[in-house]
């Protein structure tokens, strides 16, 4: 602002400042002057009067703001249990400690072990992996996230599970939609209301036999998985899985 700018502000300021002081001969003690104005120009003026007693408006706290806006990922890893989890229908507990940020921990209330995730700018991961058999994973997906969803904001529920319509170490991500003939979706699908809750699926790539038949498929699958498989496993798949868990994260609450 110029020198003369500023002059003109002064002359306002002091006219104003004169006006009240008028104001306040003439009508002392009338309601017409606004308490705030009374406080300021008159050091007589009751407590009862001042400003301080005039509560400030509410302003919700950053924290707050930030929290109602971010977004609680529950990942749950679905394969099948004790000898059976270094199979390739097990690819998903295979790739766990690739992807936690800390070592898988028992808890009770959840129904098996336990991480935090990588965590974004929006969002936050805890993986979740499931100590029953995939044909049966849907209420044991169910128990986990029923003691995740009340306690997180904005809860997102997240499936990892082996994927035999895609090569080795590839990654295919689905919201929604049908099992695609996977038994372990299927459970899931059925113990969670058919849709009433939103599932992001991420499915890895276990390539599949040439054969159809579903026993050939089943021994397949039920197979250690390769030392050489493992590799491009967890070169190609791991990073490919946390690229699609930042989009889910990053993904606008309303979105849902």
């Amino acid at each position: 602002m110029g020198i003369k700018g500023k002059r003109k502000q002064q002359r306002r300021q002091q006219q104003l400042q004169q006006q009240i002081a008028t104001e306040e001969t003439q009508t002392e003690d009338s309601n017409l002057i606004p308490a705030s104005s009374t406080a300021e120009s008159s050091p007589s003026t009751s407590p009862s009067t001042s400003t301080s007693s005039i509560p400030p408006p509410f302003i919700t706290p950053p924290f707050e703001m930030a929290a109602s806006q971010a977004r609680s990922l529950l990942i749950c890893a679905i394969g099948n249990p004790g000898k059976l989890l270094t199979t390739r229908h097990s690819a998903a507990h295979l790739l766990l400690p690739h992807l936690t940020s800390s070592q898988l921990s028992p808890s009770r209330s959840y129904g098996g072990p336990i991480s935090d995730g990588p965590s974004g700018a929006n969002y936050t991961t805890k993986f979740f992996q499931s100590q029953v058999f995939m044909n049966v994973s849907g209420p044991a997906v169910l128990k986990a996230w029923k003691q995740f969803s009340p306690a997180n904001p904005n809860p997102t529920l997240v499936i990892l599970h082996d994927e035999l319509e895609k090569p080795v170490g590839k990654v295919k991500y689905k919201k929604d939609g049908s099992a695609g003939g996977h038994n372990g979706l299927s459970s899931i699908k059925a113990s969670l209301g058919n849709g009433k809750i939103p599932i992001h699926k991420i499915g890895i790539g276990i390539g599949r036999p040439e054969s159809r038949d579903k026993n050939v498929v089943a021994d397949y699958v039920l197979q250690k998985v390769p030392g050489r498989d493992k590799d491009i496993l967890i070169r190609d798949a791991v990073p490919a899985i946390l690229e699609i868990i930042d989009d889910i994260g990053s993904e606008p609450v309303e979105a849902d």
